[in-house]
């Protein structure tokens, strides 16, 4: 049987989209996933994300100034526990200010779309890895 990599699933919660990357723990390559439409639907989908990918953390960002969207952002993990609540799963946070202007250079475009939402995911993914591997 073959090993399985434990991954980390970064979710980057907007109110249209949600930007999704994921990575293994071993390793410092980052996947984008794609985005899904934030709709009723959207915990069935993160579900399966878990399984497919054998996530053990889930990183989601947190404004440092936003207190309106950290409520929301509060609300989304409460509502996560609940479909993760068997696994053994951890749910952390990390401050991703300007991630979106940097998406949005990278991409050459200046309105935000499920393209910057997935860049924004990878990026802050990216700084996660690199904070918690020193």
């Amino acid at each position: 049987m073959p090993r399985v990599e434990p991954a980390i699933l970064w979710i980057d919660r907007w109110s249209k989209y949600i930007g999704l990357a994921y990575a293994h723990e071993s390793n410092d390559i980052i996947f984008p996933v794609g985005y899904l439409i934030n709709d009723q639907m959207i915990y069935f989908h993160i579900a399966d994300l878990i399984q497919r990918y054998h996530v053990k953390t889930i990183v989601l960002w947190w404004p440092s100034k936003q207190k309106d969207i950290q409520e929301k952002i509060t609300k989304f993990m409460t509502s996560l526990n609940y479909i993760i609540e068997k696994d053994e799963i951890t749910i952390e946070t990390i401050e991703e200010d300007y991630t979106s202007v940097e998406s949005w250079e990278i991409v050459s475009n200046f309105k935000k779309n499920e393209t910057t939402d997935t860049i924004s995911a990878m990026l802050i993914l990216e700084r996660w890895k690199n904070k918690n591997q020193k």
